[in-house]
C-alpha cells in the first residue's frame, strides 16, 4: 500500500472516529435533553391548566361575593333577589345556577326554576355560616341532576362586617374542566385533573359523567405527593409503559393537575433528530474523503520526485540537481536539503579521489623515511647505555652526603627544642608579670575609689552632726513652748473657775490644752535624748572614718611602690624574651637552610635515579622504536594498498 492510500485511510479514520463518538454522545445527550424538555413542557401545560382553573374560580367567586353584598339579597326579597340572580347568571355563564339560603339550610331563592334543596348537611354551607369569606367545596354530586360539581359560597351579612344571616352559593359543573385538559392535550401529551381525594376529575379521552366513572389514582406515588401540596416531574410506569409525568397542585381547590407523555415517543423524536444529524455527518464525511484524496495526491507528488532522485543516487549517479519542489512546507525543505546533500556528496567523492592519490604518493615517501629512522634509532640505543652507567655512579656519591646531613639534622633539632623551652618559660614569666602589674593598677584604682568614698562619707557624717544639733535646738524651743502653754492653760482654768457656770466649758478646753502641752513636753524630751545619742554615735563614726582615711592613704603608697617594682621586672623579662626570639629566629633559619639542602639532595637523588631509569627506559624504547619502525613500514605499505582500493571504489560514482 503506497503512502497516498495510507494517508487517505488515516485521515478517513481520523474523520470518522470523531463522527461516531459524536453520534454516540449526541444520542445520549439528545435523549436526556428530550426527556428534560418533555418534562418541562408537561410542567408548563399543568401550570397553564392551573392558571385557567384559578381564573375560573376567582372570576366566579368575585361575582358571588358582589351579589352577596347587594342590599336586596341581604333583605331576602324573593322576587327582587331572583331577578338579580338571573341577571348575574348571564354575566357569569360558568355558574350553572346561583341560590340564596337562609339559616334554616333550605334554599330560599334560585336563579333557575328547579326545586329548592336542603343543603344544611353540606360542608360549604357550614363553612360559610361560620363567616369564611370564600368557600370552595370539595367535588360534589349535584342533587338536581347527579353531575359532578363544585360549589362557590360566601356569607350574607345584615350589614358590612355584621352578623351572618345566610349564604349565597354558585354551582360550577366540572364538565367545564374537560375543555381545559383537551385544549392542552396535544402532541401525544395528556393533561388530566385529580381531586384532593386522589380521584380522576377530568381527562381528555375519558367520560366522567357519573361518580363511578372516576378512577382512584392514589396508588401512584406522584399523586400522593401532589395531594400533599408538592409539585414536580418524574418518570413513572403506568399500565406497563414508562411515562414522563409533571404535576402541580391548585392551591384554591386542592386539585392536582397532571400532564404526561410516553417516554418512548420522546426518545423516538430524539432518535429521528439524531438520524438526520448522522446522515448530514456521513455526507460531510464522504465530501471530506474526496477532498482528502485530492489533497493527499497533491501532497505526495513531491515525494515521488524525491524517490526518483534517491534511486539515481543509489545507482551511483551523483549528477542529480534542480529538484523542482517549490512548496515552503516540510516537504519543500526536505527537497532542498536532499538537493544540497547530493551536491555535498559529489564534493566528498571528488575530495576522496584527490586525497587517495595523495595518500598513495605519500606512503611511498614514508617507506624511505622509516628505513632511515631505523638506522638512527640503533645508534641512539648504544649512547643511552653509556649515560645509564654514569648516572649509577653519581647516585652512590649522593647517598654518602645524605647520611652526613642526617647527623647534622639531629643536632639542630636538639638545639631548637631547648631554645623553644627557654622561650616558652620567658614568655610565661612575661605574661605573669604583666598580669601582676595589671592587678596592682586595679588595686590602686580601688584604693583611690575607697579613699573618695570615705571622704564623702566623712562629709555626710559632719552634716549629720550639724543637723542633729539643729534638731536639738528645735526640741528646746518646743519644750519652752510646751511649758508656756501649760502656764497659759492653768491661767485659763483659774479664769474659768471665776466665771462660774458660764466658764465650765472653757475650763474643760483649758484642761485639754494643758494635757496636750504636757504630752508635747514629754515628746520633746524624748526627741532631745535621741538626738544626743545620735550626736555621740556620729562623733564616734567620724573618728573611725578619719582613721580609715589614714590607713587607705598608707595602703595606696605601698601599692604604688609594688607597681614600680613590677614594671622593672616586666622590662627585664621583655629584654630576655627579645634575645630568645633572635636566637629562635636564627635556629629557624638554620632549619630552613637544612631543609632546603635535604630537598636539593633528595631532588638530586631522585633525578639521578630517574635519569638511570629513564636511560634504561630510553634504551628499551629505542629497541621498541626500531621494531615499531619496521612495523610502520609494513603499515605504510598496507595504507598504500588501501588508498589504491579507495580510488577504485570512488571511480564507480558519476560526478560530472
Amino acid at each position: 500500500m503506497n503512502i497516498k492510500r495510507k494517508l487517505t485511510l488515516t485521515l478517513l479514520l481520523a474523520s470518522s472516529v470523531p463522527l461516531i463518538i459524536f453520534t454516540i454522545i449526541n444520542l445520549f445527550f439528545s435523549q436526556k435533553i428530550a426527556i428534560e424538555n418533555a418534562l418541562a413542557d408537561n410542567f408548563k401545560r399543568a401550570q397553564i391548566v392551573d392558571e385557567k382553573i384559578n381564573g375560573l374560580i376567582e372570576r366566579n367567586m368575585y361575582g358571588i361575593k358582589s351579589m352577596a353584598r347587594n342590599p336586596i339579597i341581604s333583605s331576602y326579597d324573593a322576587e327582587k333577589s331572583k331577578q338579580i340572580l338571573v341577571e348575574s347568571s348571564k354575566v357569569y355563564p360558568d355558574l350553572s345556577f346561583t341560590a340564596v339560603t337562609k339559616l334554616d339550610g333550605v334554599q330560599f331563592v334560585r336563579s333557575d326554576d328547579s326545586k329548592s334543596s336542603d343543603i344544611s348537611d353540606r360542608n360549604f354551607y357550614k363553612s360559610a355560616l361560620k363567616g369564611q369569606d370564600e368557600v370552595v367545596s370539595e367535588v360534589l354530586v349535584s342533587k338536581d341532576n347527579g353531575s359532578l360539581i363544585t360549589v362557590l359560597a360566601t356569607p350574607i351579612r345584615d350589614k358590612e362586617g355584621g352578623i351572618v344571616t345566610g349564604i349565597l352559593q354558585g354551582n360550577i359543573e366540572l364538565s367545564v374542566l374537560n375543555s381545559f385538559v383537551k385544549e392542552l392535550s396535544q402532541d401525544n401529551a395528556a393533561v388530566y385533573i385529580v381531586d384532593s381525594d386522589g380521584k380522576l376529575l377530568a381527562h381528555p379521552t375519558k367520560t366522567l359523567d357519573k361518580p363511578e366513572d372516576r378512577t382512584d389514582l392514589n396508588d401512584f406515588e406522584f399523586i400522593k405527593k401532589g395531594v400533599k401540596g408538592e409539585s414536580g416531574s418524574e418518570e413513572v410506569v403506568k399500565d406497563g409503559k414508562s411515562m414522563l409525568v409533571s404535576y402541580v397542585q391548585d392551591k384554591k381547590t386542592g386539585w392536582v393537575i397532571c400532564a404526561e407523555i410516553p417516554k418512548s415517543i420522546t426518545v423516538e423524536k430524539s432518535i429521528h433528530s439524531l438520524i438526520n444529524t448522522s446522515l448530514i455527518g456521513i455526507v460531510i464525511l464522504f465530501i471530506t474523503c474526496g477532498g482528502v484524496f485530492v489533497l493527499v495526491g497533491y501532497a505526495t507528488k513531491p515525494l515521488h520526485i524525491l524517490l526518483n532522485a534517491a534511486n539515481k543516487i543509489s545507482d551511483g549517479d551523483l549528477t542529480v540537481n534542480n529538484i523542482n519542489i517549490k512548496s515552503n512546507d516540510e516537504i519543500g525543505n526536505l527537497g532542498r536539503a536532499f538537493e544540497k546533500m547530493a551536491v555535498n556528496l559529489r564534493e566528498v567523492i571528488n575530495n576522496i579521489k584527490e586525497h587517495s592519490e595523495r595518500v598513495s604518493s605519500a606512503s611511498s615517501e614514508m617507506t624511505d623515511v622509516c628505513e632511515q629512522q631505523s638506522k638512527v634509532a640503533t645508534n641512539s640505543a648504544e649512547n643511552v647505555n653509556e649515560i645509564a652507567e654514569g648516572s649509577m655512579l653519581v647516585s652512590s656519591k649522593i647517598d654518602k652526603i645524605n647520611s652526613n646531613m642526617n647527623i647534622l639534622d639531629s643536632a639542630i633539632k636538639d638545639i631548637n627544642e631547648k631554645s623553644d623551652n627557654v622561650s616558652s618559660a620567658v614568655h610565661t614569666a612575661s605574661s605573669y608579670s604583666e598580669k601582676g602589674s595589671e592587678a596592682l593598677h586595679k588595686v590602686n584604682s580601688s584604693m583611690v575609689n575607697i579613699q573618695g568614698s570615705v571622704n564623702d562619707t566623712s562629709k555626710v557624717i559632719d552634716k549629720l552632726g550639724e543637723h542633729s544639733q539643729a534638731i536639738g535646738k528645735i526640741t528646746e524651743v518646743i519644750k519652752g513652748i510646751s511649758e508656756q502653754t501649760n502656764l497659759l492653760a492653768l491661767n485659763a482654768a483659774i479664769e474659768a473657775a471665776r466665771a462660774g457656770e458660764q466658764g465650765k466649758g472653757f475650763a474643760v478646753v483649758a484642761d485639754e490644752v494643758r494635757k496636750l502641752a504636757e504630752q508635747s513636753g514629754e515628746a520633746a524630751g524624748q526627741v532631745s535624748a535621741l538626738i544626743n545619742g545620735i550626736q555621740k554615735e556620729t562623733e564616734n563614726v567620724a573618728f573611725v572614718m578619719n582613721r580609715g582615711i589614714n590607713e587607705v592613704n598608707d595602703g595606696s603608697k605601698v601599692v604604688n611602690e609594688a607597681n614600680s617594682y613590677f614594671q622593672l621586672i616586666f622590662k627585664s623579662i621583655q629584654e630576655v624574651e627579645s634575645n630568645m626570639q633572635e636566637v629562635s629566629n636564627a635556629i629557624d633559619n638554620i632549619n630552613k637552610t637544612e631543609k632546603e639542602v635535604f630537598i636539593n639532595i633528595s631532588d638530586i637523588t631522585q633525578l639521578s635515579e630517574a635519569v638511570a631509569g629513564e636511560t634504561q627506559g630510553i634504551s628499551a624504547a629505542t629497541e621498541e622504536q626500531v621494531a615499531s619502525i619496521e612495523e610502520m613500514t609494513a603499515s605504510v605499505q598496507s595504507f598504500s594498498d588501501m588508498a589504491t582500493t579507495l580510488k577504485e571504489l570512488t571511480d564507480k560514482f558519476k560526478t560530472n
